[in-house]
């Protein structure tokens, strides 16, 4: 930001460049004010014609414009006011009348448009009023007073009198020139002429106004100087302009060599600083720091360390106090042994720290800020656990899906080579599951799409020992089955009529259209499929009949078992008898072709044929027969043929043996009077164990869900069912891995890692204000956990911040801060380079030891030397005002320092006034202002002290009355 004396100093020299030379500073201001005043004023105007040609009239910007204008007008009649030969109290009369003038302004802004003309209560002249007033009051003061008092020299400079000095009019006999000119950097300087140069001022000036005014500063209090002579070095005490003391130390010839390192409220401390000076700094011992040291202070009764480089800049420092010195001692060597072993903790988003605790080790996650974000819920037994932990879950975290606790969610997740699923409801209880393995996830998130759309309308059922379920049929892609042309469908049989008190039950009305193909099967309690249809059926009611007309023939049926082909003899429907042969697995392979009146007669036919296959059997039916048959995997099964040798039932299982098929053949008899039911829609099939349970079938028998849980009574689980309806209609998909992130809360959000089995791996202590800002949170974990740094904190490490400008801390495993660096740096890099300094200079890093007060020798930016003096608590009470070349030059500057700090005498300055010097060749004089600052010194050394101070009077006298002349 640029000070107020540079922005003084380009305004100037933009006003010479362009302008021309200034005769006062108020012209300078008064001519820049007026182009601000126009830059304005024109802004305005601009604005009010734009905005007014348009479509659209705006209050709003016809109020801005307005004020704009207005406000342009009033600066620009200021800074004319300024650039006028307007004495002091014209330029106050203008500042009124520009206040005024500006109140106007705000008057109008406030009351336009609402209380303007026709709206509201119109104060339009009552503005117009007060800002007139104000614009004719700048304008006045300078124009109108003048010409209606008749006095021109109240308000404005009197024109027409001379500039002349007295001496060029005859009204003096001698008197002193002022001559200002340019140095060799283009500021102004001045020397006093009296015959010749007598003095010359020591600073040098931007501008001529500034020139100007230090020389009639100069000429205002010169004649009023006392007189100091100084034959030896003087300690200068003084109060500067903002009330604070200081003190300088000068030379017998009055070049200043030392001053104080601070300022002071009161007199008494300034001396003080200097009696300690003199006290001290003779015999004060010099201190060389060669690499880097170790410094210490006490503040506030405790005792802290610094270190510092051989530049005395602070490297790191100590952040809590100690009792005494010898323990801040311990402590700044331990910080050495401990910073050089420190691991850099560069963590730019996301770390792993394993923690070491009482009953084990545990991991957290932290972020660039160190800030706790996750900690595991699991100790573990050594670090390389933990560590072999974190390794584990870092990869599957950057893919790992995100889940929020309360919602309904299938959580889909591989189990071996398989898929399976669970169905979590709003209260994070597991409420279903897949029945087994998938083969892979498509088939798995199958299941939950068909558990979703079908558990609503889903009946709730109960299989007692077995029920025969009529259902709508199915080709091997898993749609309706679609009859061909050529297929025949067997003939209706009328069943009964359903028994209101058990027994074959049909549902009459399922909502749905029956007329596709039907299929049937018998099943038991736990699902086993005991028998099932061999063919589709036209509608339900067909296939119902079907299972009427097994449960007519198996009740009937012989056991008929054979091993090899057989020839069978039967009936037909129409009465009239053929034959057949049938292997093994009852197909047929050769029929007689024609129709036979009389089993005699088909005997003969096929006792014919059976001349070519002697080993068949003659199986001659008459009624319904269950056959024993082995296939050509050698697995048995049965098989129910009508009396006409029509298969109508068969065994939709195969067993290892004929006493195996015998059983299953034998269940089907068992449960042969089961109830009839049409299963056109998904159920839920109840059961009982020792506690109730539940699995969700298909129409198609096939079984997608069960019951995580068991219940203890049947109604216990018929309330569970209503709830898991709508939590598997509602519930999202999600697929996890060994790692899944969990949403929870509502005022308050936080999340945790849960592992495959909905197991806490971590947990956050983080809370984020809602549900997007822990998303984002987690997303940011997530998008880091790959590139996470894992470590530990054996002892300490020195953790990096860049939050306000880039700093570091060593810090122990606890996060106290055992030491920081002093300052920031712009960059890391930067950082990085500093770290190293330390790790290198504190194991060197000697003990400073401060006496009383002890000189140091300090380089500055520009790598010239200048000593300085320094307490026993290492703060500087003076520092030298030159400079040296080399360090050694500074050393032999400061025998010198040493010897004037002995013999210098005390001056304190309360007034402006001369002070002679001697110098080596004679005598010079300087003039010294209430604050202790050079405001002119002698051109010459003067032989005699007599002469000198001739000069000085000479000076004293004639410059008070002295004109001022300007060169190039």
């Amino acid at each position: 930001m640029a000070s107020r004396t540079d922005i003084h100093q380009n305004l100037f020299q933009l006003y010479e460049h362009y302008v021309g030379e200034p005769d006062s500073s108020k012209d300078v201001y008064g001519y820049w004010l007026f182009i601000v005043g126009y830059i304005i004023g024109a802004a305005g105007v601009a604005t009010f014609v734009i905005g007014y040609a348009g479509e659209a009239k705006s209050y709003a910007l016809i109020r801005i414009s307005g004020v704009t204008a207005a406000t342009g007008l009033a600066l620009c009649l200021f800074g004319i006011v300024l650039m006028l030969p307007v004495r002091k109290r014209g330029i106050q009369a203008s500042v009124v009348g520009l206040l005024v003038a500006l109140g106007g302004v705000g008057f109008f802004g406030w009351a336009y448009p609402y209380n303007w003309r026709e709206l509201g209560t119109d104060y339009s002249v009552e503005v117009i009023s007060v800002y007139t007033l104000g614009i004719g009051i700048i304008a006045g003061v300078t124009a109108l007073v003048p010409v209606l008092t008749g006095r021109k020299g109240m308000f404005v400079e009197e024109e027409g009198q001379t500039e002349d000095p007295e001496i060029l009019t005859g009204d003096a006999m001698e008197s002193a020139q002022f001559a200002v000119f340019r140095d060799e950097n283009g500021d102004w300087k001045w020397h006093v002429l009296h015959l010749e140069a007598l003095a010359r001022s020591t600073d040098s000036a931007v501008t001529r106004p500034d020139a100007t005014e230090s020389i009639e500063r100069v000429k205002s209090q010169i004649s009023s100087a006392g007189l100091m002579e100084l034959t030896t070095s003087a300690f200068r005490l003084y109060e500067d302009r903002d009330g604070t003391w200081q003190w300088t130390l000068a030379r017998d010839d009055g070049s200043v060599v030392g001053a104080c390192a601070g300022e002071f409220d009161e007199r008494d401390g300034a001396e003080e600083s200097v009696s300690f000076l003199k006290d001290e700094g003779p015999d004060a011992d010099v201190i060389e720091i060669e690499d880097a040291a170790f410094t210490y202070e006490q503040r506030r009764d405790q005792w802290y360390w610094q270190l510092v480089d051989d530049d005395r800049t602070p490297l790191a420092s100590s952040e809590t106090g100690h009792t005494t010195q010898e323990r801040a001692e311990e402590a700044a060597r331990a910080f050495a042994e401990r910073y050089d072993q420190a691991r850099v903790l560069d963590i730019e988003s996301v770390g792993v720290e394993l923690c070491e605790r009482a009953a084990g080790w545990t991991w957290r996650f932290v972020d660039a800020d160190d800030e706790v974000l996750a900690t595991s819920t699991d100790e573990f037994d050594t670090r390389r656990d933990a560590e072999k932990a974190v390794e584990a879950l870092l990869p599957e975290l950057e893919s790992a899906s995100v889940t929020v606790a309360g919602e309904p969610s299938y959580e889909l997740y591989a189990s071996g080579e398989e898929w399976r699923y669970r169905l979590v409801d709003e209260t994070e209880h597991v409420v279903a599951c897949s029945p087994g393995g998938a083969a892979d996830r498509d088939d798995a998130a199958a299941w939950t799409e068909r558990f979703g759309d079908n558990a609503v309308d889903a009946e709730v059922v109960e299989i007692e020992d077995a029920a025969y379920e009529v259902y709508p049929a199915a080709d091997t892609a898993g749609d309706e089955y679609t009859f061909d042309e050529t297929e025949t469908l067997p003939a209706a049989v009328e069943g009964p009529e359903p028994a209101p008190d058990g027994g074959t039950v049909v549902d009459a009305d399922t909502g749905v259209d029956d007329s596709g193909p039907w299929n049937w099967r018998l099943v038991t309690a736990d699902r086993e499929v005991v028998a099932a249809s061999t063919e589709p059926h036209a509608d339900a009611e067909t296939a119902t009949a079907a299972i009427e007309r097994v449960r007519q023939q198996a009740s009937e049926a012989d056991l008929i078992e054979f091993e090899n082909a057989a020839f069978q003899v039967y009936e037909a429907d129409s009465g009239e008898w053929r034959w057949r042969l049938i292997d093994e697995d009852g197909n047929v392979l050769a029929d007689s072709g024609e129709e036979h009146t009389s089993r005699g007669e088909a005997a003969e036919a096929m006792m014919t044929l059976k001349e070519q296959a002697p080993d068949a059997e003659l199986l001659e039916i008459e009624t319904a027969a269950f056959e024993l048959f082995v296939n050509e995997d050698d697995e048995w099964g049965w098989r129910l043929i009508d009396e006409a040798g029509k298969l109508v039932a068969e065994d939709p299982a195969t067993h290892p043996t004929r006493g195996a098929a015998r059983q299953a053949m034998n269940r089907l008899l068992e449960h042969l009077e089961s109830d009839v039911r049409t299963m056109d829609r998904a159920i839920f099939q109840t059961y009982a164990a020792e506690d109730w349970h539940w699995r969700f079938v298909m129409p198609g028998g096939e079984t997608i869900a069960v019951d995580d849980e068991a219940s203890p009574t049947r109604d216990e689980l018929l309330d569970a069912i209503e709830d898991v309806r709508e939590t598997a209609a509602s519930a999202h998909r999600h697929t996890i891995g060994d790692v899944t992130v969990q949403l929870y809360g509502t005022d308050e959000w936080h999340f945790r890692l849960l592992d495959r089995d909905r197991e806490p791996i971590a947990d956050s202590p983080v809370s984020y204000g809602d549900r997007e800002a822990a998303t984002d949170g987690v997303a940011a974990l997530k998008a880091n956990a790959s590139d996470a740094p894992i470590f530990a904190i054996e002892d300490a490490v020195v953790r990096l911040d860049g939050d306000d400008g880039w700093s570091w801390e060593l810090v122990d495993r606890d996060r106290e801060v055992i030491a920081a660096a002093v300052d920031t740096v712009t960059s890391k890099d930067a950082l990085l380079e500093a770290v190293e300094t330390v790790r290198q200079l504190a194991p060197m890093a000697d003990r400073v030891n401060f006496d009383v007060a002890s000189f140091e020798l300090v380089a500055a930016e520009d790598d010239r030397w200048r000593w300085r003096l320094i307490d026993e608590d290492g703060h500087t009470v003076a520092s030298g005002t030159e400079t040296h070349e080399t360090a050694d030059a500074a050393r032999e500057a400061l025998a010198d320092i040493r010897e004037l700090i002995e013999s210098a005498s005390i001056l304190e300055i309360d007034s402006v006034s001369f002070e002679l010097h001697t110098a080596e060749d004679g005598w010079v004089w300087q003039l010294i202002d209430e604050y202790g600052a050079t405001m002119a010194e002698s051109t010459q050394t003067y032989e005699t002290r007599t002469a000198a101070r001739e000069a000085m009077n000479d000076v004293k006298a004639q410059a008070p009355d002295g004109w001022i002349t300007f060169t190039e």
